[in-house]
């Protein structure tokens, strides 16, 4: 059994077992892309949503938060209902 002087002065009884190699890296399979229509001929979710954002008929996703405001020279300015709602909400759920 080797002692704590004998670690400090390198002078174990026994040395270690050789290292074993490092395993060799693995490469992960390159994704498959995804395609812009199912087996059936549909459009998948995502390109349905990016057909429907081109067009004009679906809204960006910040546009779905119920905050309302606009740019003006003093800066961004929210509606009351909006300033009314962050109070409560900061109330409810206080983030320090």
């Amino acid at each position: 059994m080797s002692t704590l002087k004998q670690f400090v002065h390198h002078a174990l009884d026994q040395l270690p077992g050789p290292v074993p190699p490092p395993p060799a890296p693995q490469t992960a399979p390159a994704p498959e892309p995804i395609p812009p229509v199912d087996a059936q001929g549909a459009l998948t979710g995502a390109a349905r949503a990016a057909k429907a954002r081109a067009a004009g008929q679906l809204r960006g996703e910040e546009a779905y938060t119920q905050a309302e405001g606009k740019a003006t020279d003093r800066g961004w300015v929210e509606s009351d209902e909006t300033v009314e709602h962050k109070l409560v909400s900061k109330e409810e759920f206080p983030q320090g």
